[in-house]
């Protein structure tokens, strides 16, 4: 039911880190911790993931290290259970520890992508109690993320 959520999104930013590679920056996309147990054809395996992985990017910028999680949604608001708990719990633990710490959030309605800080997450769910942040507030308070080029997204500019 899930497979592939976010994947354009995902593939957004990866365009993004390929293009920034030859910038003063380096972002990497972490890889899921799996081992394969069984080969069913060519293209098809059967993994066994080994442990949680924390969150899908990490990397420097501006002498800055940087970690962050991209979450996409067809909602008209961004629901913060899309962050599990262990990834949700490491941005605030990397943030404690001078780290940008953010989530890169895609509204596909809309096609916008907006950086929503993990202090800023932490903030709204203690003011407003809620597991569900509205859209009309991250446009309001978050930093709306420009396409630059096609598939590029003006990521450096926001850090």
């Amino acid at each position: 039911m899930y497979a592939n959520r976010g994947m354009y999104a995902e593939e957004m930013v990866n365009r993004t880190i390929d293009y920034l590679s030859n910038k003063n920056c380096l972002i990497e996309k972490r890889n899921i911790p799996i081992k394969i147990v069984k080969d069913l054809n060519n293209n098809m395996i059967v993994g066994k993931l080994l442990c949680k992985s924390t969150v899908d990017y990490c990397g420097f910028v501006n002498n800055r290290h940087i970690e962050f999680e991209v979450k996409q949604t067809n909602q008209t608001n961004f629901h913060v259970d899309l962050i599990k708990p262990h990834q949700y719990a490491y941005l605030i633990k990397a943030s404690q520890c001078n780290c940008m710490a953010f989530v890169i959030v895609h509204f596909s309605l809309c096609d916008e992508f907006y950086l929503l800080s993990i202090q800023w997450i932490d903030q709204y769910l203690v003011k407003y109690n809620k597991k569900t942040i509205k859209y009309e507030d991250i446009k309001k308070e978050c930093q709306l993320i420009s396409i630059i080029y096609p598939g590029i997204l003006n990521l450096i500019e926001k850090i």
